[in-house]
């Protein structure tokens, strides 16, 4: 997309950017202190590794065995970047490799990962295990000033599928879904996923792609979304993952991020793209 170009130009360390500056930053991988280094947010139960990021418990004892009651239910993760990045007016793109597994002998697994646009660097909110995967508690209504891509790998009653990715926004009710049953790609096969998100805000298009890693992306989803009335114009961006009474590995094994302003006369809905 043109606009890359453009954010390329205007590439900024993120360490000394305003917030309503272009910021770019990138994460080629993880270590053990990625999340005492001060770049990263992370709490529940994230845990560094060398080489990714674990946003829910690993189930390993000391032999390196995996037992049923060792599986980590219940819990969730979140890691944010350190500071707020502008969301609106803005160009924005981020590419991501993820990977979701199975516990070897088990039967299923739950519940999926998202990228969240997050108004606040707070934890996730209390209660939000399970089929809310770190976003929503089961409490809260629709007044959540957020926007979530969720890679969704657990059929709630509510939901397609399995194996779906969607856009949430007032709640884990997606308002727009997209299976991958039809695509060959499976989002807890084990397989490193690439993941890219890119938001255009003269047309207020969100466009999600998927393949996995090595494969052309595939584009999934094209939503007109109004960012303005839907999150703050700052943000902080990053990951959720969750388990409930079912469990899996939720990887994120590397990240990059870029956000350009826009002028405001961008935020005019003459813009937006009829579909």
């Amino acid at each position: 997309m043109i606009f890359l170009v453009l954010l390329s130009i205007f590439f900024h360390q993120a360490s000394s950017s305003p917030v309503n500056q272009p910021l770019s930053f990138s994460f080629s991988s993880f270590s053990q202190l990625s999340c005492s280094s001060g770049s990263l947010i992370c709490t529940g139960a994230v845990t560094p590794y060398n080489g990714y990021l674990s946003l829910t418990s690993e189930p390993f004892q000391s032999n390196s065995s995996y037992y049923s009651a060792t599986l980590p239910l219940n819990e969730v993760g979140r890691v944010l970047y350190k500071q707020p990045v502008i969301a609106w007016p803005a160009m924005i793109s981020t590419t991501f490799t993820i990977r979701i597994s199975r516990y070897p002998n088990t039967t299923d697994s739950a519940d999926g990962m998202t990228f969240v646009f997050a108004p606040d660097s707070n934890p996730s909110p209390p209660n939000s295990y399970g089929s809310s995967l770190g976003i929503f508690s089961r409490s809260q209504g629709g007044n959540v000033s957020q926007l979530a891509v969720e890679l969704d790998t657990y059929k709630n009653e509510f939901d397609m599928d399995g194996n779906h990715i969607g856009i949430d926004t007032t709640s884990v009710l997606s308002s727009f879904a997209a299976s991958l049953n039809s695509t060959g790609i499976d989002l807890k096969s084990g397989r490193p996923i690439k993941v890219q998100i890119d938001y255009d805000g003269w047309t207020k298009m969100l466009y999600v792609s998927v393949a996995y890693h090595g494969y052309p992306l595939q584009r999934f989803i094209e939503k007109p979304i109004i960012m303005s009335e839907t999150v703050p114009s700052s943000v902080y961006v990053g990951f959720t993952a969750a388990t409930g009474a079912i469990s899996e590995s939720h990887h994120l094994l590397d990240w990059t991020f870029t956000t350009f302003p826009l002028p405001s006369y961008s935020l005019k809905k003459q813009n937006l793209v009829k579909h």
